[in-house]
């Protein structure tokens, strides 16, 4: 039904397109709302179909190939225009659920253009220009009810090389992967190849070249359609798009999608901006995604969750211990506790007596499902409940009865067609049953938090689950953890599952306050705190109240100041109060002064909790400031600050 609106919309857009009367024209520009950034697009005299961005007079993205190649249909080279049309000073405005600005009023100008091949086949590519990037999207109407099978999709971006890039590989095939949980590579040269080319590179990519900061990824995801990847050779710059491969998902499905016409095929968002904030505290991703389909949201709650697997694993089974955690959770505020891996084998009591219990609690329960099905070979429990729509829908009416506030799902292992349905049909059944959603061993969030409120978070991110089973984590963890906002981050809502204190079995280099410092500096919709009940309430009495008052979703978000691999500080808004943290990724101290403009006039209570004179120790310091104090903050090597700034 969704897929029909959009047809509806695309129809009557068609209608009003005037034929192009100069058709010896070959190239057309278009600017965003402030004159900025400016679009340029073009036609070969081969036919083909060509853009570039410019930032003032500087190049963010040179020529680079446009185009799809179906075994049906080849939209490569040979095209005409037969229509375009523009759109100037185009406003929309949405409300979020999860994020970093939960209201948004946004603009751009949008230029489309109608080509057809050689066969009179058609293709509508969208481009729209807004003050922080792009972002163009391929459509086909015509003919109705027929197939294409997709064979490749020729989209390109051509980076200036003069510059530095933030990426990470594609994931080996495994049990466990493909699952966005590789390291980010810190600042190598464009064009560097994956240290596996047969992976590729993984999207989101971020780019700094000269004064512009660059994020490169996908939007708005339909169903039937494909995720990709990026090949792990680029030349010169250009970095071209990968169908998954067909062992993903244990060969389930074809890579090849097919879908029937009328389609589209996802946006790919150029996030761009002469300073790195443009990229972090961009939504680009949510403005060119579907709009919230659901027709009830008063259910939805984001919150804080407890989280018992990551301090012991065997808790799940252990009706005695979850029924502590909840009473933890209970005694911090939080929403939120998450029942995770194998809680189906649960010893001496059951979810429903849990649930009945965490509810006379006023915790909300959500409880772990295995995604496969026939697509992977994990074999935690519960499985076999997730990829079958009949038997999934009565898991869920079970779960609804029981009083379970949300689900989390992991192990996809694949970017397939067939697996991002799946991630559809999961968000629409569990909607249907006032269950929120929480990804894990996932793709990267594609835009769906804002057509589908109900989704919280997804994991695709090396967190701190990785302290259990990576060796090479904790040395990495530090600067890794600053990368993050800069790149994963800024796609959508990200389950880390932060603030860890206590030793996992491979120890952590960071300090405590750099980790109580994650709680803000990384967004999720639900946060999950990863850490024991004794660990946390182990902690001064300033950081309990500080982790039991912490939001998670945020009336406006701004990047302070920072470099990635090196530090970030975040500044985020909930109601009358900021939130300030930041992290130090280096292996020695950095002393800051502050800067804190974003504030308006007046005088505020500012209170930090920081860096003790141990990486264990924490201090706390409360007084009046400004918005031009610039306090001075110290951190650690690998240490880390957070701040509530109130005014008074």
């Amino acid at each position: 039904m969704r897929r029909s609106v959009l047809f509806a919309v695309s129809v009557s857009i068609f209608l009003i397109l005037p034929s192009c009367s100069e058709k010896s024209s070959n190239q057309w520009e278009l600017s965003s709302p402030s004159g900025e950034l400016k679009l340029t697009v073009m036609r070969t005299e081969s036919g083909e179909v060509r853009y570039n961005l410019k930032n003032g007079d500087r190049t963010v993205i040179e020529e680079s190939p446009m185009g799809m190649e179906f075994y049906e249909a080849s939209f490569t080279k040979g095209l005409e225009l037969i229509a375009e049309n523009e759109y100037l000073n185009r406003k929309d405005n949405y409300t979020m659920f999860t994020g970093k600005h939960v209201e948004n009023q946004i603009s751009w100008n949008e230029k489309q253009f109608k080509f057809s091949n050689q066969q009179q086949q058609e293709m509508l590519i969208s481009f729209r220009l807004f003050d922080d990037g792009l972002a163009f999207q391929y459509e086909f109407e015509k003919p109705e009810a027929i197939s294409y099978q997709i064979k490749e999709e020729l989209t390109g971006f051509k980076i200036p090389t003069n510059g530095y890039a933030w990426m990470h590989p594609y994931d080996t095939i495994s049990s466990w992967s493909p699952a966005y949980e590789t390291y980010y590579q810190n600042k190598i040269p464009v064009s560097t190849e994956s240290p596996s080319n047969k992976n590729g590179w993984a999207f989101p990519m971020l780019f700094n070249t000269g004064n512009d900061w660059t994020l490169i990824t996908g939007a708005n995801m339909p169903e039937g359609y494909t995720g990709m990847m990026v090949d792990g050779t680029p030349e010169n710059g250009l970095y071209t798009l990968l169908l998954p491969k067909e062992e993903e998902a244990m060969g389930v499905c074809s890579s090849e999608a097919s879908f029937t016409l009328p389609f589209f095929t996802p946006w790919r968002v150029i996030i761009t901006g002469d300073r790195p904030g443009a990229v972090v505290e961009s939504n680009m991703v949510f403005h060119v995604s579907e709009g919230n389909v659901l027709q009830d949201t008063s259910w939805i709650e984001p919150g804080r969750a407890a989280w018992s697997w990551w301090s012991e694993s065997e808790s799940p089974r252990n009706f005695s211990r979850l029924k502590e955690f909840v009473d933890f959770t209970a005694e911090m505020g939080w929403e939120y506790f998450l029942v995770d891996a194998n809680w189906s084998e649960m010893r001496w009591g059951n979810l429903e007596r849990l649930a009945e219990y965490a509810k006379n609690q006023s915790v909300g329960l959500m409880v772990w499902y295995n995604s496969g099905g026939p697509h992977n070979e994990v074999t935690e429990q519960p499985r076999d409940l997730m990829h079958l729509r009949e038997t999934r829908r009565e898991e869920f009416a079970k779960l609804q009865k029981w009083g379970i506030k949300g689900i989390k799902v992991d192990f996809f292992q694949s970017d397939k067609a067939c697996i991002m349905q799946q991630y559809h049909d999961i968000l629409k059944d569990a909607a249907d049953f006032e269950l929120l959603v929480n990804f894990h061993g996932s793709t990267i969030p594609r835009g769906w938090e804002r057509t589908y409120p109900n989704l919280m978070t997804m994991e695709s991110v090396k967190g701190a689950e990785a302290y259990r089973f990576a060796s090479d984590y904790p040395v990495t963890a530090p600067w890794h953890n600053t990368i993050l906002p800069f790149t994963r981050n800024v796609v959508g809502s990200m389950d880390y599952t932060p603030v860890t204190f206590s030793e996992s079995f491979y120890p952590k280099t960071t300090t405590h306050a750099h980790e109580l410092a994650l709680a803000v500096v990384f967004e999720s919709g639900i946060q999950h705190f990863a850490d024991s009940d004794e660990s946390y309430l182990s902690q001064p009495d300033f950081v309990i109240d500080y982790l039991k008052n912490v939001p998670v979703a945020w009336d406006d978000t701004r990047l302070v100041e920072g470099y990635p691999g090196e530090m970030v500080v975040m500044a985020r808004k909930k109601n009358n109060k900021w939130y300030v943290s930041g992290i130090n990724g280096q292996n020695k101290p950095v002393d800051l002064d502050l800067n804190l403009d974003f504030l308006s006039a007046g005088s505020y209570k500012f209170t930090i909790i920081g860096d003790g004179e141990t990486p264990a120790e924490f201090y706390r310091e409360e007084k009046t400031i400004t918005r031009n104090a610039k306090p001075q903050v110290k951190m650690l090597e690998r240490g880390g600050f957070s701040s509530i700034i109130e005014k008074i």
